[in-house]
């Protein structure tokens, strides 16, 4: 992309004639062809929260994320873009509690949500080292969170570079799912990431009042990728949508829906050309992983 204007992928259809409608186009980076689905190998488990590292070589993914479980990072290897080998869980990484949507930068730096010490910090962002196999240097991310009762840090993405990490701020006033859920950003410093809100107007065209969570950044960060959820359980609607922006650091334009991801679908993460996404998507009682390209 690199700054460029994209190609369309569709054209509208024009008419003089009374009675037709316009037809909006549809950009290339938001059309894909239909899904299909990921095989891990050797794992039979829940796989939910998939991140792709930004070589291509890593699927990083957490189990079943339903109070009952045990939540906990795991990881496979490619084999190619359908079908990885799995490795076990991230060593050094997972507690008693809550441990899950892992997102990896291209230094290796590795974040990650856990609620381990939500109930002393108010905050829940984790960060650390991924080499050889395992985390190191694991540290809390205090200034990401806004350190509310009822506020929770509840999914993040970092950029390629590893100096953005975009997160779900979500309010629970009871219950598994938040009352309110909104997309932010918070920047590397000496201290580690720090919540900016002076970067809220960037996803002003994102943010809506229903709940936008699970971001996904394309490797140039001119695209976002992100999960929207509407209505209360046990009526909710999931649907993935896409933006894109001329230039890093502006706001974002007004998302499209990606219908080629449907159904009970979360969590998109790109591939390293960024012209695929992977995702969760509940198929029965399982949760399984799929992906989608253009």
């Amino acid at each position: 992309m690199n700054g460029l204007i994209l190609r369309l992928a569709a054209i509208a259809v024009l008419s003089a004639a009374p009675g037709i409608a316009w037809t909006r186009a549809i950009p290339a980076w938001a059309a894909f062809a239909p899904a299909q689905p990921v095989t891990i190998l050797g794992y039979a488990d829940d796989a939910m929260e998939p991140f792709l590292s930004r070589d291509g070589a890593t699927l990083f993914f957490n189990n079943r994320n339903d109070p009952p479980e045990k939540t906990d990072l795991h990881w496979a290897e490619r084999i190619d873009d359908l079908t990885f080998r799995y490795r076990g869980k991230v060593e050094g990484a997972n507690s008693a509690d809550l441990d899950g949507v892992p997102t990896l930068a291209r230094n290796g730096r590795l974040c990650f949500v856990s609620t381990r010490s939500y109930r002393l910090t108010l905050a829940t962002v984790y960060c650390g080292v991924w080499k050889n196999s395992a985390i190191s240097d694991l540290a809390l991310q205090a200034d990401a969170s806004v350190h509310r009762l009822g506020r929770l840090v509840f999914d993040v993405e970092l950029n390629a570079a590893g100096d953005q990490l975009v997160l779900a701020d979500g309010a629970f006033t009871g219950g598994p799912v938040p009352a309110s859920a909104d997309l932010r950003l918070a920047r590397l410093g000496p201290e580690g990431f720090r919540l900016t809100p002076a970067d809220d107007g960037l996803f002003a065209a994102v943010n809506t009042r229903a709940l936008e969570y699970a971001a996904a950044m394309s490797s140039d960060d001119l695209l976002l990728a992100f999960t929207r959820l509407e209505g209360r359980p046990p009526h909710v609607r999931f649907s993935t949508w896409i933006a894109h922006r001329e230039q890093a650091n502006q706001p974002f334009g007004s998302p499209i829906r990606i219908t080629a991801i449907a159904g009970d679908a979360e969590a998109p993460t790109f591939s390293p050309d960024d012209h695929a996404l992977y995702f969760h998507r509940r198929e029965g009682a399982r949760y399984t992983i799929w992906r989608i390209a253009r």
